[in-house]
């Protein structure tokens, strides 16, 4: 009887956890599709009035599909919770202190979230910063679509364990099919709609920024690939995304696909899992095809980084002359210091609170002429206050401690997610996409974004040594 008792409770305990799964697998499902948007450059192309901020704008239809996207994502999200929930309940498993510790990180977020709505409330046009006012559309809405993508990743994360690199194989390949389209209409010279080879991106350096992720991810894969056929598409792949990161003519993007070889080498050297051969091939491919861009005169990149380093040394030292010292008129190889200096006076003009979302240019009563300041950062920070960015700049700083004191069990898949949330966080520093290629960054985050397990890796050893001592001693 007492057996039958407990095999009916294992059965009833499985079919819950059979269920939490199912629905694990429907929010994975959600996770795609918003991976997906970036076909849209090759599908449907347009635009539609942004009736809601007084006709006076529009939105792509790629930003209409990531909002109906996010919208199904919060129905998975809330349906996940509710029976993990339950489950846990049911099992006696749930700890509320466990789980609160477990994800500490997502406090700065959280407290970014309240900190932006406050924002939006005291911003002098509140409805175009609720709902978003311009071709990036970033309103408190929009805000919480991206709260919404990050969290359907990090709840799928662990609970699917091939979830990681599915997401990342996925990008992987869908860049690259896009890369390979776009490289064949390059070569063929075939005439289409600037809207087209716009898309999802609407410009290329927003572009630029995708193809910085998609070329580390894709330089990475053929580095640190475990099986054949995987190095072998990466092999395939990597001259076809650095040739449209190149044509793309975007220096934030060509200096974040740098950045990011530079932190696969030393997380590689530090994991001990570089393979040095894969790693001079994967260079080679990448020098190759920016020499024949070099020769062939396509691009100005090389002439970029020449006046990069001579703004540099122009605000190090103003006396050194060649140009405006003030820095208005410095271009840091792409045109971005002066905004980047007007868009720090209007920070200081509103530190707290910030000026309200998606208020730039016209919208900008600080300062009308004020273009967007091409930094992600130091937009952050003007539209909801130094306290917000102060908030999503630590959660940063935590994931990357995170990952060091993680180390000893990072996989390959792991490194080459960390990787590529790298380069988009370096490309920000030159631009801001938002809309556009932010949702990658926020499934790459939550994909490689750990868990406090380096504290349950060694409980774990030391588990295991005291049984063995257990044993010895039978």
């Amino acid at each position: 009887m007492i057996e039958a008792e407990i095999c009916s409770i294992n059965k009833r305990g499985q079919k819950l956890e059979d269920l939490q799964k199912k629905v694990a697998y429907v929010l994975f499902s959600g996770v795609m599709l918003v991976l997906l948007q970036a076909f849209f450059c090759l599908a449907l192309v347009g635009k539609v009035t942004n009736t809601v901020s007084n006709n006076s704008h529009f939105m792509h239809y790629s930003q209409m599909y990531f909002t109906f996207c996010s919208m199904l994502l919060t129905v998975f999200l809330v349906a996940y919770y509710i029976v993990k929930i339950y489950v846990g309940i049911e099992q006696r498993k749930l700890n509320l202190g466990k789980f609160i510790q477990d994800n500490l990180i997502l406090l700065p977020f959280v407290f970014m979230l309240i900190w932006a709505l406050i924002s939006t409330y005291k911003s002098p046009y509140f409805e175009k910063s609720l709902y978003g006012a311009g071709y990036i559309n970033e309103g408190y809405f929009t805000v919480l679509q991206y709260a919404v993508v990050f969290l359907s990743a990090y709840a799928i994360r662990d609970e699917i364990k091939w979830s990681k690199e599915a997401i990342l194989w996925s990008f992987i390949v869908m860049a690259g099919v896009i890369c390979i389209i776009f490289t064949g209409i390059e070569i063929t010279n075939y005439k289409i709609p600037t809207s087209l080879k716009s898309g999802v991106f609407n410009n290329s350096n927003h572009y630029g920024y995708f193809l910085a992720m998609s070329s580390t991810a894709t330089f990475g894969a053929l580095v640190y690939s475990n099986r054949k056929w995987q190095m072998l598409l990466a092999l395939l792949l990597l001259p076809f995304n650095v040739f449209q990161l190149l044509a793309c003519n975007t220096l934030g993007a060509n200096i974040a696909y740098i950045c990011g070889i530079a932190f696969l080498i030393c997380s590689g050297l530090i994991t001990k899992k570089l393979d040095w051969k894969r790693l001079l091939v994967a260079c080679a491919l990448s020098g190759v095809v920016n020499f024949v861009f070099e020769v062939s005169g396509r691009t100005n990149m090389w002439s970029s980084y020449v006046e990069l380093f001579k703004d540099v040394k122009r605000i190090i030292s103003p006396s050194s002359g060649g140009g405006d010292s003030s820095g208005d008129n410095s271009s840091a190889g792409t045109g971005r210091f002066g905004l980047w200096k007007r868009t720090i006076a209007v920070i200081k003009q509103v530190p707290w609170f910030g000026k309200g979302l998606d208020l730039y240019h016209s919208n900008n009563i600080y300062d009308t002429s004020l273009d967007v300041s091409h930094n992600e950062y130091i937009t952050m920070a003007s539209n909801i206050g130094v306290p917000g960015f102060v908030m999503y700049f630590g959660t940063m700083i935590w994931w990357f401690v995170r990952a060091i004191r993680a180390r000893k069990i990072l996989t390959t898949c792991d490194l080459i997610l960390l990787a590529t949330t790298f380069a988009y966080l370096i490309s920000a520093i030159f631009g801001n996409s938002f809309t556009y290629t932010y949702p990658y960054l926020m499934i790459f985050l939550a994909m490689s974004m750990q868990k406090p397990q380096f504290r349950e890796y060694k409980y774990k050893i030391l588990q295991e040594s005291n049984s063995l001592e257990n044993l010895l001693k039978i």
